[in-house]
């Protein structure tokens, strides 16, 4: 079978949206200026559209922000619920997690800083959203691996509570903590075997709180 296109054919390019035009603009500034600091003008520049659908689609810069939190989230998520339901031994499905965690702010260096301060210096309505769509999802996955590790015998039971401020904290500390990593230690980039050996440690960190005495 020939598959083909006719000559008479007429490829008609994909375009974005305007709300992922409005999103990828705003990624891509934070990416380059490792900030979360941005202006409607630069993102309304960045992007060759109006600032004014920026109140349009998303209803104010918080909501943009907002926004692109729950796009790049996303994808981790999806991830872990996939992890989650992988017939492998619960230390691998820790290790897989952090592993999970830092590769994300690797990916998206502005990420964890843009949700502390939405969690932070935004409206309740939006601190709650992000609680919601974000946090809770990630602590359900994360009590799900310590039961399956609890019952099989191989995890000691511990606060889930606990558990996740150790380990997202010190996943998102890396990254938060960027200035005292590069005035203290002297670290200003993150490489590749730094990103391993930080998965490493930060996974037997956990599963030494984990494993059954």
């Amino acid at each position: 079978m020939n598959l083909a296109m006719p000559t008479s054919a007429k490829i008609i390019p994909k375009r974005n949206s305007s709300p992922e035009q409005l999103l990828q603009a705003t990624s891509d500034i934070l990416m380059k200026r490792n900030s979360i600091e941005v202006s409607l003008s630069e993102i309304s520049e960045s992007s060759g559209l109006n600032s004014a659908l920026i109140k349009y689609h998303f209803g104010s810069k918080s909501g943009l922000l907002l926004a692109l939190v729950r796009r790049d989230a996303a994808t981790a998520l999806g991830q872990l619920d996939w992890l989650v339901k992988m017939s492998v031994p619960p230390a691998k499905k820790i290790r897989l997690h952090v592993a999970g965690i830092i590769n994300t702010y690797i990916k998206y260096p502005y990420l964890n800083q843009l949700i502390h301060n939405l969690l932070t210096n935004s409206e309740e309505k939006i601190t709650k959203e992000i609680a919601d769509f974000f946090v809770k999802p990630l602590v359900d996955s994360q009590l799900k691996i310590l039961n399956e590790g609890v019952d099989q015998g191989v995890f000691r039971r511990v606060d889930p509570m606990f558990f996740y401020y150790s380990i997202v904290g010190a996943c998102d500390h890396l990254f938060f903590g960027r200035y005292s990593r590069k005035f203290v230690y002297g670290v200003d980039e993150i490489t590749p075997t730094m990103k391993e050996a930080y998965i490493e440690f930060v996974s037997e960190l956990a599963l030494g709180a984990l494993r059954k005495e």
